[in-house]
C-alpha cells in the first residue's frame, strides 16, 4: 500500500525479483516461452529462443574480443531489430551498455568514450561512423560464430552496472548517469502503474539515449511481452497511429510535446491501443482532458522521473476531475520508490506547501560517472527510509503534495529545463558558444511561444567582431547534439542585469523575437512559373511554422532556421493539403532546404502523370 506521512510518500512494496539481473530475468522469460514474439516490425518477427541464441552469440564474441565484466561496452543506438540482442549481448557478458547514438558530433562521442573509459563498440555495419575514435569497432555479423550458450562466468548480481546514459552537462561536459540492474527491473517487474505481461505490446520509437527506451524495451523484454518496432522513426502523428495500428500496440509512452500532437490530429485511437503514458515537461490539462472525453476506454497515465532514478518515479492515472483545475499531478511514488518535498535545509515542509522534489527507493542510480562532488551532493543519505544504505536524488525540480496525498510538479529550481522531452543545461550551450572568438558573452534562456519550449541563445559579439548565426550554429554543431542546438541566436550590445549584478534571464526570456535574426536576403523565386508558384507556397509554410516575418532562401535547411521534428509535423500537413501531394516525414528529413523539396515535389507529380 502507499503510505502518506506529511511531505512523504512511500509506494508499495511487494516481494519482486529484486536481487536478479535483467539478462538474468530475460533468459527466464526465453525458457518459459521459447516460440513468443519477442520484437517484430512491418517485416520481421524475432522469437524468445531466436533472441536468447542471438545475445549469447554477441555475449561470447565479445568475451572473446577482451570485454571484462564491469566493463562499458559502446552501443550504436540507432533503432533497428539488432539493438535488443546487442543491449542483452553486452550485459551477459558482464559489461554495461553506453548509448552511442552516430547522429552526435564526433567531440561529443569522443568525450562520452574517454569519460566512460570504452575500450570496445558494438556496431551493426561497417558503415558505422565510429571509426577513428579511441575504442575498437565489434561487429554484429561476426558474432554468428561465436558459441550459442550464454557464457557462465559473469553472473550480473542486481547492483551491477547496467547502463551509463549520458544527459546535459552545466559545466559544459555531459553527464554520465550510472544505472544498476535492480533499478530497471524495480521500473518493469514491480510496476503498479501500468498492466505489463506476456499481452503486452509496447512500441519503441524513443531513441536509446533517451531513458524512455528503457521503458519500451525492457517493459516488454522482462514481462514476455512483445517490442512492436516500426521500419523508421516515426515522427508524424499520423504514421505514429498507423504503426499502433499495424503492429498491434497495447501501450506507448508519449513526451509531452508529442502527446499534444498527437491528440490534436487522432480522431480515433486503434483499437489495440490500451494505455497511453505521458511525462517529459508540464503536461497540458486542456490536452489530457480531450483525451479523456474522446477515448474513454484507454488508460491514460501521467509519470515523472528523473534519469538519475531510472526513467519513471512517479505516476497517476488521469481522471476527468484530475484535471479540472489545470495543474494535472504527477501522481504518487511507483512501487519501491519514494518521493519527499524538503525545504532549502533536506526538512520535510507541511502539507500543501512547495519544496524541493527528492526520489529514492531501489531506482536510485549509482551516481555520475567520474564525477564524485556531484554524485555527492546530489545523491544524498535517506535518512527517513530506516536503511542505512537508502539513498535519495535531489531533482531539483519544485513540487507540493496536494491534501489528497497526489504531487504536484511546480517546475524547476534551477536552470534545467526540457525541451521536447530532452534534459538540456542552458549552461552547457552557453560554454559551448564561449569558446568561438568572436563570442565575448552568451546566455540561453527558454522562452515559449504558442505553448512549445524553444532554446534562444543571445550572445555579445567580441568587440569588432561580427559573426554571423550560421557560421555561430556551424560551431555549435561541432559540440552539440541536434536537440540543444537554439532555435534562435540574437546577436546584441548587451546583456541585461538585475539587481545583484547577475544576467536578468528573465527579462531574456520574454523578449523572444518575432524573426529569426541575421537573416539572409529574401530569395530570388525561380523564373519557372511552376517552379515560383511551389517556392512561394513552401515558403510561406515555413514561415508560418517558424514564426518568422520573410521567406527563408531558398538554400536554407529548415533545421537551421529553427525548425525541429515537431514543427515538420504541421508543414507536412499544410504542404500536403496545399500542393495535393503526399509526402511523408522522411521525405522531408531528406529535401531539408525549398530548392531541393520544390525538385523533389515536382519529380513526384511528374511521375503520377
Amino acid at each position: 500500500m502507499i503510505v502518506q506521512v506529511d511531505a512523504c510518500s512511500f509506494g508499495i512494496r511487494t516481494p519482486y525479483e529484486r536481487d536478479a539481473s535483467i539478462d538474468e530475468l530475460f533468459s527466464q522469460r526465453a525458457a518459459e516461452n521459447p516460440a513468443s514474439i519477442a520484437l517484430a516490425g512491418d517485416d520481421f518477427e524475432i522469437t524468445y529462443a531466436e533472441l536468447e541464441l542471438q545475445s549469447n552469440r554477441i555475449a561470447n564474441h565479445l568475451r572473446s574480443a577482451g570485454v571484462l565484466a564491469g566493463a562499458a561496452v559502446g552501443v550504436e543506438a540507432e533503432r533497428s531489430r539488432h539493438l535488443p540482442a546487442a543491449l542483452l549481448g553486452v550485459l551477459k557478458a558482464g559489461a554495461a551498455y553506453v548509448p552511442l547514438d552516430p547522429a552526435y558530433p564526433r567531440e561529443r562521442l569522443a568525450s562520452m568514450i574517454d569519460d566512460a573509459a570504452i575500450g570496445f563498440i558494438l556496431v551493426t555495419s561497417e558503415s558505422a561512423p565510429f571509426a577513428g575514435l579511441a575504442a575498437t569497432r565489434v561487429h554484429l555479423a561476426d558474432a554468428r560464430g561465436a558459441g550459442d550458450e550464454r557464457p557462465a562466468a559473469y553472473a550480473n548480481p542486481a547492483a551491477a552496472l547496467a547502463y551509463v546514459t549520458y544527459t546535459s552537462g552545466s559545466s559544459g561536459r555531459p553527464k554520465g548517469v550510472a544505472v544498476e540492474h535492480r533499478g530497471v527491473v524495480r521500473l518493469v517487474r514491480s510496476a503498479d502503474y501500468v498492466e505489463l505481461g506476456s499481452s503486452a505490446v509496447i512500441l519503441h520509437h524513443s531513441p536509446l539515449s533517451f531513458d524512455a527506451s528503457t521503458f519500451e524495451i525492457w517493459g516488454a523484454l522482462l514481462n514476455g511481452g512483445r517490442v512492436a518496432l516500426p521500419a523508421h522513426g516515426l515522427q508524424a502523428t499520423d504514421e505514429l497511429a498507423a504503426a499502433i495500428e499495424r503492429l498491434g500496440v497495447t501501450t506507448i509512452f508519449l513526451t509531452t510535446a508529442l502527446f499534444v500532437r498527437f491528440v490534436d490530429a487522432v480522431d480515433e485511437l486503434p483499437a489495440s491501443l490500451r494505455c497511453v503514458l505521458t511525462g517529459g515537461e508540464v503536461c497540458s490539462a486542456h490536452h489530457a482532458r480531450r483525451f479523456l472525453e474522446r477515448f474513454p476506454r484507454c488508460r491514460l497515465v501521467h509519470v515523472y522521473g528523473p534519469t538519475e532514478n531510472t526513467t519513471f518515479s512517479t505516476a497517476h492515472t488521469l481522471s476527468p476531475a484530475d484535471v479540472v483545475a489545470g495543474n494535472v499531478p504527477i501522481g504518487r511514488p511507483i512501487a519501491h520508490s519514494s518521493a519527499y518535498v524538503l525545504d532549502a535545509n533536506l526538512e520535510p515542509v507541511a502539507l500543501g506547501e512547495s519544496g524541493e522534489l527528492c526520489v529514492g527507493g531501489d531506482g536510485v542510480a549509482r551516481g555520475y560517472l567520474n564525477a564524485p562532488e556531484l554524485s555527492r551532493d546530489r545523491f544524498i543519505p535517506d535518512r527517513f527510509a530506516g536503511e542505512p544504505a537508502a539513498r535519495l536524488y535531489r531533482t531539483g525540480d519544485r513540487a507540493r503534495f496536494r491534501a489528497d496525498g497526489l504531487l504536484e510538479f511546480l517546475g524547476r529550481s534551477d536552470r534545467q529545463v526540457k525541451v521536447r522531452g530532452y534534459r538540456v543545461e542552458p549552461g552547457e550551450i552557453e560554454a559551448a558558444l564561449a569558446t568561438h572568438p568572436d563570442v565575448g558573452e552568451a546566455a540561453v534562456v527558454v522562452a515559449e511561444r504558442g505553448g512549445e519550449k524553444e532554446l534562444v541563445a543571445h550572445v555579445v559579439p567580441v568587440p569588432g567582431s561580427t559573426p554571423d548565426e550560421s557560421g555561430l550554429r556551424a560551431h555549435l554543431k561541432r559540440s552539440l547534439p541536434a536537440y540543444m542546438l537554439p532555435h534562435k541566436i540574437v546577436l546584441r550590445a548587451h546583456l541585461p542585469l538585475g539587481p545583484t549584478g547577475k544576467i536578468d534571464r528573465h527579462e531574456l526570456a520574454a523578449e523572444l523575437p518575432a524573426s529569426v535574426p541575421s537573416r539572409v536576403a529574401p530569395p530570388r523565386f525561380s523564373r519557372d512559373p511552376e517552379a515560383r508558384g511551389l517556392e512561394r507556397a513552401i515558403a510561406a509554410i515555413w514561415r508560418d511554422a517558424l514564426g518568422i516575418e520573410t521567406d527563408p532562401g531558398l538554400d536554407e535547411n529548415f533545421f537551421d532556421v529553427g525548425g525541429d521534428s515537431l514543427r515538420l509535423l504541421s508543414v507536412r500537413k499544410n504542404l500536403n493539403r496545399s500542393l495535393g501531394v503526399s509526402l511523408s516525414a522522411t521525405d522531408l528529413f531528406e529535401q531539408t532546404t525549398i530548392r531541393k523539396l520544390v525538385a523533389f515535389v515536382i519529380e513526384r507529380k511528374g511521375a503520377l502523370v
